[in-house]
């Protein structure tokens, strides 16, 4: 009995690591051939007051987020495929991306019809993407929500150019933009991430009173002007206000109860 239980456990970690792996490789296609056109999560809330009340003069978005794409596919009004059995309609989401990427046609397009008029033409992609990335990028997409939360809805800073869409969401949802400087070889880093973010009391405080930023100093310059007062520590975190201003930094790691501290001097 023990060993079936063992065997159903290491099966059971095997499946969901790999769900994992599917959906981490679909995100660096995304980002290496979608993300030209498409740019990262930005909230429902500014996305329908960019539409909707602002005539795409807040955004001035050319293509779907990846969110607006991922809630189209998967749950909108126009969604792809039965809800109702999540494995078929993964099955038709790829044949619809797959035939959608390489013969893009307005009238066969899943976009709410108020939107997609402001939205640049869709070129074919036949020849830039395979296949085998389409159904790797499905997968990203179709897990891309439920992902999300899990994940504390942290950003991942990978352009200068995201400041504004950070700044025009901050300045909208009345939050402070917290910023953490971190490095994937950094101890402390992984020790936070273990010991801080993974509590549930610490993600409901960053998730109601701030936008969430990580910055890999390894590979992408800190927004802000931050570089002129960052002393190099891994972490560090910045406070930073919907102007673009800084309120406050924190070099080094904490523990739970310090972290807790910081975010109600900041909130």
């Amino acid at each position: 009995m023990f060993r079936l239980i063992s065997l159903f456990t290491l099966i059971l970690l095997f499946t969901c690591n790999s769900l994992w792996a599917d959906y981490e490789n679909g995100e660096k296609i995304f980002k290496a051939k979608c993300s030209i056109c498409h740019v990262g999560y930005i909230s429902g809330e500014i996305i329908r007051e960019n539409f909707y009340n602002k005539n795409n003069k807040l955004l001035h978005l050319k293509s779907p987020t990846v969110n607006m794409m991922a809630y189209s596919l998967k749950d909108s009004p126009l969604h792809v495929g039965e809800k109702d059995d999540p494995e078929m309609q993964k099955i038709e989401i790829e044949e619809f991306l797959k035939d959608f990427l390489y013969n893009p046609d307005i009238k066969n397009s899943i976009c709410d019809p108020v939107i997609l008029k402001y939205y640049d033409k869709k070129e074919s992609m036949r020849g830039k993407v395979s296949e085998e990335e389409i159904t790797q990028i499905t997968d990203y997409l179709f897990e891309y929500q439920s992902k999300r939360q899990k994940s504390n809805s942290k950003k991942v800073l990978s352009s200068i150019d995201d400041v504004s869409l950070l700044l025009t969401q901050a300045k909208k949802e009345n939050k402070i933009i917290l910023i953490e400087a971190m490095s994937e070889t950094c101890h402390f880093c992984k020790t936070m991430e273990t010991n801080v973010f993974s509590k549930k009391d610490i993600q409901e405080k960053l998730d109601k009173y701030f936008i969430f930023v990580i910055v890999d100093i390894d590979k992408t310059k800190l927004p802000f002007g931050l570089d002129v007062t960052y002393k190099g520590f891994t972490p560090s975190f910045f406070m930073i206000d919907s102007q673009g201003k800084l309120k406050n930094k924190y070099p080094g790691s904490w523990t739970k109860e310090d972290f807790i501290e910081i975010l109600n001097e900041n909130k």
